[in-house]
């Protein structure tokens, strides 16, 4: 049962892909019209994502075994956290510095393989874990910003890093379902920080809730032309 279920999920989030691309996209854009330059959170946000160029040429120099360590971490980290929304249980975690990482993950089946497979490739877990405090706790701190800037910088240098297709994880995913997911599933987290960035949790929720409207607006549309048109030949 639970099997069906992912598939055919994964078969409508891959036939919304084009509308939520479109939904997405155009409630990013909106996004970046609106950033005050001024606002200490955007200061603040930048500094940490520039900070990380001199840390990452440092890092890579100097430390580059607990740099390679900490970034596989973070690459098993985001494969077991979606393993979880598909009930997945771990029952090893295995982390080097320079021969990658693997976790095994026992429940059904292979249930939600596809997701947890490319996840770490689109889900920003240290920055969402940073998201997830101001939840809670009321921050208004330059530092916060500064780190969640720096820590979002670096899942996409090393998401990109990793994104060949000569690496096992998009190969078992596939080209085509690989294209499809990851850059949308990453224009929608990325746009969440930035909007978190701009309004705290109320922007952060106010982008996914806007994004989700935009993109069942342009798939009503697109039904309703198809609609119309099939019609004018019957």
């Amino acid at each position: 049962m639970m099997r069906t279920i992912s598939f055919i999920s994964l078969i409508l989030f891959l036939a919304a892909a084009p509308f939520l691309y479109f939904g997405f996209g155009a409630t990013l854009w909106s996004l970046l019209w609106s950033i005050d330059v001024q606002d200490f959170r955007w200061i603040s946000f930048g500094i940490g994502s520039l900070v990380f160029i001199p840390t990452f040429f440092f890092a890579k120099r100097f430390l580059n075994t607990p740099w390679e360590y900490f970034a596989t971490f973070e690459h098993e980290l985001a494969h077991m956290l979606v393993g979880f929304l598909f009930l997945k249980v771990p029952v090893s975690f295995k982390v080097t510095a320079h021969k990658g990482g693997e976790i095994q993950q026992v429940g059904f089946g292979t249930t939600g393989e596809t997701w947890i497979t490319l996840a770490p490739y689109f889900l920003p877990t240290l920055p969402l874990a940073l998201i997830a405090v101001g939840f809670f706790v009321e921050i208004d701190d330059s530092y916060f910003f500064g780190a969640l800037g720096w820590l979002t910088v670096f899942h996409i240098v090393t998401n990109w890093s990793e994104s060949s297709f000569r690496q096992p994880d998009l190969q078992k995913a596939g080209i085509a379902r690989t294209i499809l997911i990851v850059p949308l599933m990453n224009l929608v987290f990325q746009g969440s920080i930035l909007a978190f960035v701009g309004a705290g949790t109320d922007g952060f929720i106010e982008f996914l809730k806007a994004g989700a409207i935009d993109s069942w607006e342009a798939a009503r549309l697109f039904g309703g032309f198809v609609v119309e048109t099939v019609s004018a030949f019957i």
